[in-house]
């Protein structure tokens, strides 16, 4: 394949890690790029071409309603948002009718007396993007992880509750989280942002009865980088659908194009066709391959390991993996990570990646699913020449 940024100056990224934000997330298949190429020749009404979004997404993940959104931290803000508007008038609203509420919506996120702002979350769930709960006026409050400590801190009236699927020490599992947050009348937020494969984890959350849950479109789904979903209670979907762009509140910046929309819509249609199974036996195929030319390497040790969901334990993704004897290689495997980056080609694999697999400690993973034909070929180079 001809390198698209090296015209420009730029260098081109070697893919060996996972589907990160900061890399620009996955490899979306060319019918994704199809539908947003039509639909960029007419326009539409975004909110009724949302309502349409969000019908095929409630399909799919077998919830009662769904909403795209501009990635799953704009779906953590209007999922708070929704929250804290529950009950109130804004609820009397319709998406798609013609009457105003920006005089509500301008409320958050500073004027919000009187709206449910506490999202209690357990301390070892803490994470770097619960910083959205913030964004829209709410604010996190750390409880223990015990029982009691949950049935003490909910309150229909003022909290909400905030779970994030993260590997380690999580305190009390989702189903007790949702059945005692349930009996005190508390809506459940669940971040699953990269949660989405196998395919079956769709639905995986709001079987277990979580009001909303968060999703990325631009990760295993294969949608545009800056796309995401959010799905649930068809009354809380509604109320942040009236807070989203286009309309005026907390949403209005995250703008999501019709494009974007459309080809989110065509991921999500691909990703539920897929046979997972022959996509699992690709990768972990291409894994046997770089393993059994790493280890030809002196001083290298590979093998393969997997990422598996965090509670069923089903497998999601097979990588390569690799150590080091700095004794007979002269060169740590941090080091050997950081060098990887330094090729006229950048090499992007991961160090001790404990938020993806169990196994983590001293081991760098390559992971085959973004490789373009040759990388594997340029890995194993580079590896070599960095040890010598």
């Amino acid at each position: 394949m001809a390198d698209p940024y090296e015209k420009h100056g730029l260098k081109r990224v070697i893919n060996a890690a996972a589907c990160l934000t900061r890399l620009g997330g996955s490899k979306p298949d060319p019918r994704v790029f199809k539908a947003m190429e039509e639909a960029s020749r007419a326009f539409i009404q975004i909110p009724v071409l949302q309502k349409w979004a969000g019908e095929r997404i409630a399909e799919a993940t077998g919830a009662e309603a769904g909403l795209p959104t501009a990635g799953a931290v704009n779906s953590l803000v209007l999922a708070a948002a929704a929250c804290m508007m529950k009950g109130t008038e804004l609820g009397n609203y319709d998406p798609l009718g013609g009457e105003k509420w920006s005089h509500i919506n301008k409320k958050l996120p500073l004027d919000t007396e009187g709206l449910r702002t506490e999202f209690i979350v357990q301390k070892p769930n803490r994470n770097s993007y619960d910083y959205a709960v913030s964004i829209a006026g709410g604010r996190m409050r750390e409880i223990e992880p015990t029982r009691e400590a949950l049935d003490m801190a909910y309150d229909s009236e003022n909290t909400a509750a905030y779970y994030h699927t993260v590997r380690g020490g999580r305190g009390m599992p989702l189903e007790t989280v949702i059945e005692v947050a349930h009996s005190h009348g508390v809506p459940v937020i669940v971040d699953a942002a990269p949660d989405l494969r196998p395919k079956s984890m769709l639905k995986y959350y709001t079987g277990m009865g979580a009001d909303l849950v968060v999703f990325s479109g631009g990760k295993h789904l294969g949608g545009p980088n800056n796309s995401g979903i959010l799905a649930g209670k068809a009354d809380l979907i509604k109320l942040a659908h009236l807070q989203a762009y286009p309309f005026d509140g907390i949403g209005r910046a995250a703008k999501v194009s019709r494009e974007t929309i459309m080809g989110l819509v065509e991921a999500l249609r691909i990703y539920v066709e897929r046979d997972d199974d022959a996509a699992f036996k690709q990768w972990e195929d291409q894994c046997k391959v770089i393993v059994e030319k790493l280890e030809a390497i002196p001083g290298v040790e590979a093998g393969l390991v997997y990422e598996t969901t965090i509670d069923e334990g089903l497998p999601m993704t097979p990588f390569a993996y690799i150590t080091v004897d700095e004794s007979e290689t002269g060169v740590s495997l941090r080091e050997l990570h950081s060098r990887l980056k330094e090729g006229d080609i950048i090499i992007e694999t991961l160090y001790e990646p404990g938020f993806l697999i169990k196994d983590y400690k001293n081991k760098i993973t390559i992971n085959p699913e973004y490789l373009l034909e040759g990388d594997d070929e340029i890995i194993v180079t580079r590896v070599k020449e960095i040890l010598g």
